[in-house]
Parts: structure tokens; sequence; C-alpha cells
């Protein structure tokens, strides 16, 4: 289980300016992880390796919570450095700020890089974390077609025909608008299956960067679990095509 996650900073010079900078952003993206993808408080401790500008959180008590929280800072930086154009899965906005910040210490200069490292290999934050965090700051919202998968766990008919998908990868729940009457009829079938669905239209991010609604015009309604292949089934079936 991996209970630590360090910044390390390359540097030829180092000044105290910088070095703060880029402490107290290592710290807040940590913390700010941890508050979005657990429910439970993580204490942190703090170690700084003697003449190296290496700085290092370590959680007290390391739990099963810890180590997804530390996981998820390193996917997140690996996502924005590899091009995602979305907040990566535990961050916000804030949190993508922070990464940038840390990116963007690297001058080729004094500082000739800035890693961040969870026992694993190293995740480098290169000058493709400053362009993804760019694309993802740039509004404050955002409007784009898309879909939303999870399960519909609230129906409204006040006003409109309107339902609370629960998004499982974020944890979030999407209000989502139907004005279709094919969309709805699925959307109240997937209630009786309690069955997944897939929501298809223009999807509306908040300022955190995450889908709060969808204006969706088609509802695709997934098999229910029970109507699903076993694993035993697959392997029989596998076997056939070998």
């Amino acid at each position: 289980m991996s209970n630590q996650i360090e910044i390390k900073i390359d540097a030829k010079k180092l000044t105290p300016e910088k070095f703060l900078e880029a402490a107290t952003s290592f710290f807040g993206l940590v913390q700010g992880v941890a508050k979005n993808v657990v429910t439970l408080p993580v204490h942190w401790t703090v170690e700084v390796d003697k003449g190296s500008a290496i700085v290092r959180v370590r959680a007290e008590n390391p739990t099963s919570d810890s180590e997804q929280c530390i996981e998820t800072v390193s996917r997140g930086i690996c996502s924005l450095r590899t091009g995602i154009h979305i907040v990566p899965y535990g961050f916000t906005k804030d949190e993508v700020r922070a990464a940038k910040t840390l990116a963007e210490l690297t001058d080729g200069v004094d500082i000739q890089g800035v890693f961040i490292k969870n026992g694993k290999l190293p995740e480098c934050l290169t000058p493709d974390v400053i362009k993804s965090a760019d694309i993802i700051l740039k509004t404050e919202s955002s409007i784009a077609f898309g879909s939303i998968e999870g399960k519909v766990v609230n129906i409204s008919l006040r006003q409109a025909f309107c339902c609370t998908i629960r998004e499982p990868l974020y944890r979030k729940e999407v209000l989502c608008y139907l004005q279709d009457s094919k969309a709805q009829e699925d959307a109240l079938e997937s209630v009786k299956m309690k069955a997944r669905v897939l929501v298809s239209g223009l999807i509306h991010y908040a300022k955190d960067g995450y889908p709060h609604s969808i204006t969706a015009d088609k509802v695709e309604v997934f098999p229910p679990q029970s109507d699903l292949p076993t694993l035993r089934e697959i392997q029989n079936i596998y076997k056939l095509y070998k």
C-alpha cells in the first residue's frame, strides 16, 4: 500500500519564493483531491529530505482511502500531461490550477523539472500539463454535446420532464431534461428495471468542470445485471472462437 506522495524539484538554484510556491501548490493539490474523493478526512504529515528539494506528505494511518487519494493525484497529473481536456477524476478546477502552477515552475534555466512520485515511476509536470490546464480553465462554464452514463434516481414532472442521474465515476448527480417522449418512456422503464442508462445531448458544465445538467434527446437503457452473461459463459464463448 502506497502511503506517501512527494514532489521533487530538479533545480540548480531554488529561491525561497519558488520553494514556498511549490510546497503550497503541492499541499493544496493533495489535500484538495483527498477532500474530493473520500468522505473521512486523511491526516497527513510533512517530511523534507535533508539537502534536497524533495517535499513529502505521508498518511499518518495508511488506509485504502489514503491510498486512493495518492493514486488519484498521480493519475490526474498523468491525464493532464497526456492531453486530456476535461477535469480529471478527483480534481476540480482548483486542483487543475495547482497542477498548472507546479508545471510553470520549470524555466529550463534555474529549474529543470518538477516531478510528483507516489512510489512508482515519477509523473513529470511538462508543458503539456499547462496546455491542458489552460483549455480546462479558459471558461468559467462550458457547453458541449456528449453522453452521461449512470442510474436514474429521481423523476420530476412539475414543470418539465426531468430526472436526476447518479454518475458513478465522479459520484455526482446530474440533472437531465428530457423533451422527447420516447426518451421519457425509456427513462421510466430504466427505473422499473433498475438498469443503467446512457443519455446523450447537450451537457452543461459547472465552474468546477463537472457536468451539472444535460438536455437529452436520447436515452439508451442497458440490460439489467441478471441478463448479462456470467464470467463462465464468457469464457465458454471465448473457447469457441479460439
